[in-house]
């Protein structure tokens, strides 16, 4: 079983590079970006964000949490995420899109670890490897493997206009495939948000005012 994943992975790895490289530069600019709109960011609205961030971590333990509800959010907002994406791979015109979101999952990552580092330095590396770290472990693959499977299959659509023997049922049946495991892995990681990092930040947060 593991001998055959790693075989697909490599198959996939050796006939999709240039599309997990695509795939990997939208979601790289979009983190550097992200990291260099912080430094952007004027001076007044830095420091409101600081000012609320000071009053969260001062009042994480005070907040109650519905946790049923949070894990409803988070897995539900990570699965439209993954359903606009699965959709946008069922069309040909969908690449650009899929791009978009990818930057745009990039520059909230970026943007917030850059935010939590430069304006907290030690405190705030404490703060994202417990607020953000957790659930982006398991959704930001999630989401990199449900691109690069959409952008791969609107390829495959591509090339079958061109030429209509192409066949398209084996491609088909991996895409649902793959995009189901996506959606186990990005309900997963809608579970550690709701259930694991709460309980991080207010830890953290304890230790920070120690």
């Amino acid at each position: 079983m593991a001998r055959s994943f790693e075989k697909l992975c490599k198959s996939s790895l050796k006939n999709s590079w240039p599309i997990y490289l695509l795939a990997f530069a939208a979601l790289a600019t979009g983190v550097a970006f992200g990291w260099l709109g912080v430094h952007a960011l004027q001076t007044e609205t830095l420091g409101q964000l600081t000012q609320y961030l000071d009053n969260f971590v001062n009042k994480a333990n005070d907040v109650m949490i519905d946790r049923s509800q949070v894990v409803k959010n988070t897995v539900f907002n990570n699965l439209f995420f993954i359903g606009i994406i699965y959709i946008l791979g069922l069309t040909v015109i969908g690449t650009p899109a899929i791009l978009a979101l990818l930057f745009a999952r990039g520059y909230s990552l970026g943007f917030t670890v850059a935010f939590l580092t430069q304006e907290k330095a030690g405190e705030g590396v404490i703060l994202a490897l417990t607020s953000v770290v957790p659930q982006n472990i398991l959704l930001i693959p999630a989401v990199f493997l449900a691109s690069v499977a959409a952008l791969s299959f609107s390829w495959l659509l591509i090339r079958r206009f061109g030429n209509s023997k192409l066949p398209v049922m084996s491609g088909i049946l991996g895409y649902h495939v793959l995009m189901l495991v996506v959606c186990c892995i990005s309900a997963a990681a809608g579970i550690v948000e709701a259930f694991i990092t709460p309980d991080l930040i207010k830890a953290a947060a304890n230790f920070l005012k120690m």
